[in-house]
């Protein structure tokens, strides 16, 4: 009998032990390669090998001991282990480059790690030691997010590796800090990394670090012109300058991160270069001086909330290379008129909403995919368009009679639209929002002498009419 027991007991405990890692197929949420949630009760989870990406918040607060990892998994976005308390072990995830803030919060995984750099794939993700002085894996290409914030003891880091990133805050409060030695080969850095720290202070008014990336503006200029060694603008480098009324940027910058600019309500004017080929989230939000932007021809990502509440915008120029305005981009802008270049492709959710000033629009033929709810909120806009484009059929209710090179608004185009236009260009009179959208008859984003040389040509049948 007591044989009998032993034996069920066994059997027992090793059903409860394989429950343990138990999982199904739809316990995960992924899409793209995207894992956005698990929702299963597993304690030791294997995520499935399609998964590059581990979504924000996809494991937070779930009551798991330990995660395997395939050698897809990339990216571990924010806090998509947060909170999870008794995950201890993390498994595998060799190629893991990025690991986004509070990802492993609260997790025993972080908090009782005894290893002086805690590093996860080519990730240093969390930092241990109380030595003054550290020395970044050189197997790390990354940073994590606040890896080293606080750290009291520090006065000298370097790195002698192939360092990419550093990410958000990471050594934000390391108030003895002096000393930091980094490769050329850091382009990309968080908002706050070296706040608080002596060396901060002695980088001077532009300070930049590896490869051109300026972390901060610390002067007092009211018209800023940075230097020609900056290649990249970092996430909050001027954000909340208030007494800066003009920034001119260099050529050869290539990126304005997210909320860069944001809240610089003094700043009326900016010069974006060619070159520049991101302009990101937020970067400019809040700007409610900012009169008008021309993005250029280079630009291929504008991004959400970009120039979102700048109430005194009159004027849009967007130029691109297969530019994508994101979602809700210039909400609620004082804009009177938009102006889009043939390089404009994609036009996202609430790009203009809100923009209840908006009076004319001009969308070329090239811009093929476009959000019905781009204008929301525009009641008045009216959209200058070829008949046969994507924007007459998916924004056909902003149509409001607009024809392009009708500037006068009589219906149809004629010299007497041509003759507005010079007298315009001789500065003898103003164009409202209409009529500038259909004064760019030729979809390259300003109104020039090429307008007026197009339309000629259209009047007498030399050339058709541009779509």
């Amino acid at each position: 009998m007591k044989r009998w027991l032993c034996m069920l007991l066994c059997v027992l405990l090793l059903i409860a032990a394989s429950a343990l890692s138990v999982q199904a197929a739809g316990d995960f949420t992924v899409e793209n390669g995207v894992l956005i949630r698990y929702s299963g009760t597993a304690k030791n989870v294997t995520v499935p090998d399609d998964v590059q990406i581990i979504g924000e918040s996809a494991f937070e607060g779930c009551d798991i001991q330990s995660v395997t990892l395939s050698s897809a998994v990339a990216v571990i976005e924010d806090r998509a282990f947060c909170d999870c308390t008794a995950l201890s072990a993390v498994n595998g995830g060799v190629n893991v480059s990025r690991v986004g803030a509070f990802a492993f919060r609260n997790t025993p995984y972080l908090i009782s790690s005894t290893e002086k750099y805690l590093t996860l794939g080519k990730v240093l993700v969390w930092y241990n030691g109380t030595s003054s002085s550290a020395v970044i894996p050189p197997s790390c290409e990354a940073v994590a997010p606040y890896a080293f914030m606080r750290s009291a003891e520090l006065k000298s880091v370097r790195s002698d590796g192939s360092l990419i990133e550093i990410g958000t805050g990471a050594f934000y409060g390391c108030s003895g800090l002096s000393s930091v030695v980094l490769p050329s080969s850091v382009s990309e850095v968080g908002a706050y990394a070296f706040d608080g720290t002596p060396y901060l202070s002695s980088l001077g008014a532009f300070a930049t670090v590896g490869d051109g990336v300026l972390v901060k503006y610390q002067g007092y200029d009211t018209n800023v012109t940075i230097p020609g060694s900056v290649r990249r603008i970092a996430s909050a480098a001027f954000m909340t300058q208030s007494k800066i009324t003009s920034v001119t940027i260099p050529r050869g910058v290539y990126s304005i991160d997210p909320y860069a600019f944001a809240d610089c309500v003094g700043l009326r004017e900016v010069k974006l270069p060619e070159g520049l080929v991101n302009i990101g989230d937020g970067a400019f939000r809040g700007c409610k001086s900012l009169g008008e932007v021309l993005t250029p021809s280079t630009l291929r990502y504008l991004g959400q909330h970009a120039f979102d509440g700048d109430e005194a915008l009159e004027g849009a120029h967007l130029s691109g290379n297969g530019l994508t305005v994101s979602y809700d981009a210039f909400k609620g802008c004082g804009l009177r008129y938009v102006l889009m270049n043939r390089g404009v492709g994609t036009l996202h959710s609430g790009a203009f909403s809100g923009c209840t000033q908006l009076r004319g629009v001009s969308i070329s033929s090239d811009t093929s995919l476009i959000d019905a709810d781009s204008l929301v909120g525009c009641k008045n806009a009216a959209v200058a368009c070829a008949d046969s484009s994507a924007a007459a059929s998916v924004l056909s209710s902003n149509r409001n009679g607009a024809v392009k090179g009708d500037v006068d608004s009589d219906g149809y185009m004629s010299v007497m639209d041509v003759t507005l236009i010079q007298r315009y260009l001789s500065q003898m009179i103003p164009l409202n929002g209409l009529q500038m959208s259909c004064a760019d008859i030729d979809y390259d984003a300003d109104i020039a002498v090429t307008d007026v040389t197009v339309m000629q040509k259209v009047l007498v049948d030399i050339m058709p009419m541009p779509v």
